[in-house]
């Protein structure tokens, strides 16, 4: 499903979404990160999600006029932030990146170079784990630092390049992706609050192709007030189980749909179509309406201030 314009296109503006809630004494670290990173092109589109207590004043002395704030009065959860971002955009690349996370100076250059070389849909790198302590920063684990061809790689966090009937965690979501590789399977929002990046990158290898750098160049923190780690929505708990459980379904129904695409009973159209109704069909009408608006009150931003990079 390789789009034979992408070596053509020379439109290298980046659009970095870092979604907001609860975690002020980590966003300065994110957003700086970000801001002083060697490929210039680039926004940052912090988005308080309905946190109470807006972080803007952790902000309010940075001046690059490519930093952008908004604010949504309700939670939804990240994914539901990164798609009114990646909705609003008319940009053709976009960067994820957590709050609570950093990213290395050279990130957003070195993953766009290897995405453009490669002609890939998302370029992800290896991710050092780590946990912050009184004597400093240290580091736990190094994830997603190998590739594998095997369907279900025999060590976890290894970048996987092959799908099989069984769902598994196959690459991350923190990446630089191309829009319309996110566009063309259903957006950033599938109505999850956790769970829905495993699916969606899953998702974006039955329709096109993930590149690797082992470079670490993403470090996620440990914490455990973290939609990850926290009792209530982290791994292990009832919530996650839930949605886990609804992402498999998902999942299996759009690799048969991959599989008679493989087998040319379906063309690359049609797979895409099913997989974006798959999508659609799990978030709700009230969802649906709230994420248009947003959206559309984010584009009035980027239009009025004529901040998206050039």
């Amino acid at each position: 499903m390789r789009n034979p314009t992408y070596q053509l296109a020379r439109d290298r503006r980046v659009v970095a979404c870092i979604p907001y809630h609860n975690c002020r004494q980590y966003l300065r670290r994110a957003v700086t990160g970000l801001l002083g990173q060697t490929h210039r092109n680039l926004t940052v589109v912090v988005i308080n999600d309905g946190d109470p207590h807006a972080p803007w004043d952790m902000l309010s002395d940075i001046k690059d006029d490519r930093l952008v704030r908004f604010d949504l009065a309700v939670n939804r959860g990240p994914y539901f932030a990164n798609a009114v971002a990646l909705n609003a955009t008319s940009a053709p690349f976009f960067l994820i990146q957590d709050a609570d996370d950093w990213s290395t100076p050279a990130r957003a250059a070195t993953l766009l170079d290897r995405l453009e070389r490669d002609g890939a849909d998302l370029a992800v790198s290896a991710q050092p784990q780590f946990i912050d302590e009184q004597s400093g920063r240290r580091i736990t684990s190094v994830r997603w630092a190998t590739t594998s061809s095997d369907a279900i790689p025999a060590v976890k966090f290894t970048v996987g390049r092959a799908l099989g009937p069984e769902f598994a965690y196959r690459a991350p979501h923190h990446g630089l992706f191309r829009c319309d590789a996110i566009r063309r399977v259903g957006g950033y929002y599938g109505g999850f609050r956790v769970g829905y990046d495993t699916i969606l990158t899953n998702l974006i290898l039955m329709t096109g192709k993930i590149s690797h750098v082992a470079q670490p160049l993403y470090y996620r923190q440990i914490r455990p007030e973290s939609l990850t780690h926290s009792a209530a929505t982290g791994n292990g708990s009832r919530f996650a189980a839930g949605s886990h459980k609804a992402v498999i379904s998902l999942y299996r129904h759009c690799f048969l749909r991959y599989s008679e695409y493989l087998a040319g009973r379906i063309d690359s159209q049609q797979l895409g179509s099913t997989v974006r109704s798959a999508i659609s069909r799990n978030v709700s009408p009230a969802d649906a309406r709230q994420l248009a608006l947003e959206t559309e009150r984010l584009k009035r931003v980027f239009q009025e201030h004529r901040i998206e990079p050039r």
